[in-house]
Order: structure tokens, then sequence, then C-alpha cells
């Protein structure tokens, strides 16, 4: 839709350009996403300020941030833009035609392990759709901040989700050779009470959650000490690996350095289980084709991938045991 007054405004791309620079923060940022100079985007912004009578930015030499009025009209416009956008993407058959921004939500840790290794191969498939990675250990509102997808535990069913298993997990008790040599291997849980215990902070609660064991048929529920406490899975393995104590991982994440002879299972035959690693967007009845295609290629290449098979060796060789 143009309009015709003080200069000619083509309202939908001025409203995809305001979009994209509230989403993303700044001109330059925009630019990129939408192929156009940071001038560019000014410019559009510009305009559309002047045809609505509204400052929707304020600007300093530093930073750009959104006004109350730029706020509530991004509210109105946002699902709309991205809808249109679809519907253009959705036109072509051709997958790697497909474009435009994918926004996702990841943890670190697995991440790292599992997610970047694979964005080569997906950039390789899909040249046009542009990747914007947020890497933060947190729980995401998918609609109010914008993600169009995010991979994480799921601890609250939320029927406006879908979610795709990518990894069950399995946790396993772990420390150093040196850590054990100094201090004693524990032959059983109440054995655990006279370890040091590394501990993981939830981040959403704040708590320290208890060691829920299991073998075979039984439960147990132990309480570890809270002497170092850490909110990242990453700092607790490397804690574990340098001998400061006992600690509960992920098996796909102890499963490397455990084969390196770095970690020793602990009580071989007690195993904690969590909420699966699961990638989920907001259900809809037609998913973004740039979307589905994020999604497919990490559920496909991670099912598959050396994260699983690791994993799974670890966990039978705990079970031979």
């Amino acid at each position: 839709m143009k309009t015709e007054g003080n200069g000619s405004i083509d309202l939908l791309k001025a409203l995809r350009t305001f979009a994209a620079t509230v989403e993303s923060t700044n001109f330059s940022t925009a630019g990129r996403e939408l192929g156009v100079t940071p001038g560019a985007v000014s410019k559009q912004i510009g305009m559309l300020e002047s045809f609505l009578g509204r400052r929707l930015f304020q600007r300093t030499t530093r930073r750009l941030s959104v006004t109350d009025e730029g706020r509530r009209l991004y509210a109105m416009v946002r699902e709309p833009a991205r809808q249109i956008d679809d519907a253009i993407a959705a036109l072509s058959s051709d997958e790697t035609q497909l474009a435009g921004t994918v926004k996702v939500s990841l943890p670190m840790a697995f991440s790292r392990a599992a997610i970047l290794p694979l964005m080569q191969g997906f950039q390789a498939r899909y040249p046009n759709i542009s990747l914007d990675l947020r890497f933060e250990n947190r729980a995401v509102d998918l609609i109010a901040e914008g993600y169009d997808c995010a991979i994480g535990q799921m601890h609250d069913a939320d029927s406006g989700l879908v979610a795709r298993t990518l990894l069950p997990l399995t946790l396993v008790l772990c420390a150093a050779p040196a850590y054990l040599d100094r201090a004693g291997e524990p032959e059983s849980i109440e054995a655990l009470a006279n370890h040091r215990h590394i501990v993981f902070r939830s981040p959403r609660t704040g708590r320290v959650a208890s060691w829920k064991l299991r073998a075979r048929t039984k439960e147990f529920v132990f309480e570890p000490n809270a002497q170092l406490a850490v909110t990242d899975t990453e700092a607790a393995t490397e804690l574990a690996v340098s001998g400061c104590g006992i600690a509960l991982l992920g098996a796909h994440h102890a499963a490397a350095l455990v084969a390196a002879g770095r970690l020793r299972v602990v009580l071989p035959q007690y195993t904690a289980q969590r909420s699966p690693i699961c990638i989920y967007y907001a259900a809809r009845k037609h998913l973004p084709p740039r979307v589905a295609a994020f999604v497919e290629y990490v559920v496909d290449e991670v099912r598959k991938g050396p994260l699983i098979k690791a994993s799974k060796a670890l966990l039978q060789r705990r079970a031979a045991r």
C-alpha cells in the first residue's frame, strides 16, 4: 500500500522496516536483515514517523530506544508483518529459495556441543535463511519476545506450544579420577554424604534440586550439600574435571570426558532423569516455511548425531558394570 502526500511512502515496506528495527534495536542490524543500508532504514523510519505524526524511536549518538507509541505500534503490526513474509516465502517450492530470519533461543552448553556443528550444513542447504541465535540459559516467552523457536527443557506444559524431543536427558554421577583417588570412591548412596558435591542452582527458581536417583525399580532422594553451587552446566563439568567433587551430569555431556579418562562414573547403577531437551515453537495452523525448515533440520540431525550415540554408549557401558 502506497500513499501520497509530502512524498510517497510504501506503508508495508515501512512497517516491515519498523518491526525489524524494534527486534534488532539498531539500524545496522535491521539493514543487514532486510538487505539494505542503515541509511535506508533510517529514512524509512523517518518517513513512517512523519506519516503517523508520532515519534517511534528516541535516538542518541549511542543508542536507539523504542517510545511508548512505538511499542504500541509494534504490538499491533508484529504478527501481520510476519504473516505477510511467511505467505511470500510459502509460495516458493524450492527450499533453496526460502528466505527470512529465524530467531532462536538456545542453552549454551548443549548448543555448543549439538547445534553449532550443524549450522554450516544448514546454511549450505538454505543459503537465503538468516539465523539470529541468542544464547541464554532461561525459558523465553516466544510470542512476547519475538522468537520463532527455542531449544531447552520444557518445565511446564503449555498447550500453545509444540515440542519436539531432541535428546532424552539421563544424568550420571561423575568425578575426576584424582578426586576419587584422594577422597575414595563411594560404594553406596549413604557414602555420598561424606563427599563434596558440585550442584546446579536453577537460574529460573534459584533452588538447588535434590538428586533423585534410580536403580532399576528403586528410587532414592539424596540431598547434596551446596558447598559448590553453579548455574551453568559447563561450569559444573569443568569443576568436576578439576577435582572439586562429585557432580550429577548429563550422560551426553559426560560421555567424551569419561572416554578420555578425565571423569569416572560413580555408583554406575544409579541414574537420574530430567525433562528432555526439546525444540519448541508456537502452535499454529501453518508454521512459517523458514522456521519449519530449521526445526526439521535440527530434529533430524541431532537425533542421528554423535551426541546421542555417545550418550547411549556411556549408559550401556554403565549398565554392563
